[in-house]
């Protein structure tokens, strides 16, 4: 199924996690995120400061974000050979991979905006748009906590011997999956742990979807190969949901055929053949 293009797409996802790092902490020096109780001036010291590179690093994310639709598919594509009895896993993960790439081009924009018009419009809207830039950082944790229990739960419910994803990592995306829980709380709180920079908001949802991406992208090439594999040798499953509902339609007549022509019900009961009338004049 198109190998050397899944690989192509499974292997951006080391690019999407490399440009965020370097076009936020390298070039934007946005690390560590300012403090929301900041004044006014200095936020605006800040973008001054740094204008070229923030622009620049945002420029970098953006194309990270693109990225978001590329890895995802690919790993939506592997999953859904681990549930194809279940397609609703894969198309949430397809929708959720194109809200995170919506969502960084949304945050880029804003983050660029800051810098673009630093200077010539008044502190206050400079200061929004830095808010706005990591508000659209933590609150969408929604989506993309949708997105790693979809995965989670098509690598889990795949109960095969051989299966397309060892089972700890569905435990392992179910994780990653809580840890954005805390998002939400960046627009409650100016200050401390819950505030939009503080360790629940920010810093443990950012580690662990990168993690979450850095450990994905070697087993989803690992299950690409072997996918390539088994088509090799003839003996890959179908993952089509519509051939494989089809072939399991085909294989239950075939079956029942079979039990009617040997006299069995469909419960494993023979069936009486009917008595023939005994002749007259025999005991």
């Amino acid at each position: 199924m198109g190998r050397k293009i899944q690989l192509a797409c499974a292997l951006t996802g080391p690019l999407l996690a490399a440009l965020y790092g370097f076009g936020v902490a390298g070039f934007a020096r946005m690390i560590p995120v300012n403090d929301p109780g900041e004044s006014v001036a200095a936020v605006v010291a800040s973008y001054e400061a740094h204008r070229t590179g923030v622009l620049a690093g945002m420029s970098m994310v953006m194309f990270g974000a693109a990225l978001m639709l590329t890895w995802g598919a690919a790993v939506a594509t592997q999953t859904r050979r681990a549930a194809p009895e279940h397609p609703i896993l894969f198309h949430l993960q397809v929708a959720a991979a194109v809200t995170a790439c919506m969502n960084g081009i949304m945050l880029c924009l804003a983050g660029g905006l800051a810098a673009f018009r630093v200077g010539s419009v008044s502190g206050e809207i400079t200061q929004a748009l830095n808010d706005l830039f990591w508000l659209l950082w933590v609150l969408p944790g929604a989506s993309f906590e949708v997105w790693c229990i979809a995965a989670g739960v098509a690598i889990l419910i795949d109960k095969r011997s051989l299966p397309v994803f060892p089972r700890w990592s569905g435990y392992f995306s179910l994780l990653v999956a809580f840890s954005f829980l805390p998002g939400f709380t960046g627009l409650l709180f100016q200050s401390g742990p819950f505030a939009y920079n503080g360790l629940n908001p920010w810093w443990i949802p950012t580690v662990t979807f990168f993690l979450w991406v850095l450990v994905m992208t070697p087993l989803t090439i690992k299950a690409i190969n072997r996918e390539a594999t088994l088509e090799r040798r003839g003996m890959a499953p179908v993952a089509d949901p519509a051939v494989a509902a089809e072939l399991a339609r085909l294989r239950a007549e075939i079956d029942a055929m079979g039990r009617a022509r040997h006299g069995i019900a469909d419960g494993g009961i023979p069936i009486d053949p009917v008595r023939r009338p005994t002749p007259v004049g025999r005991a």
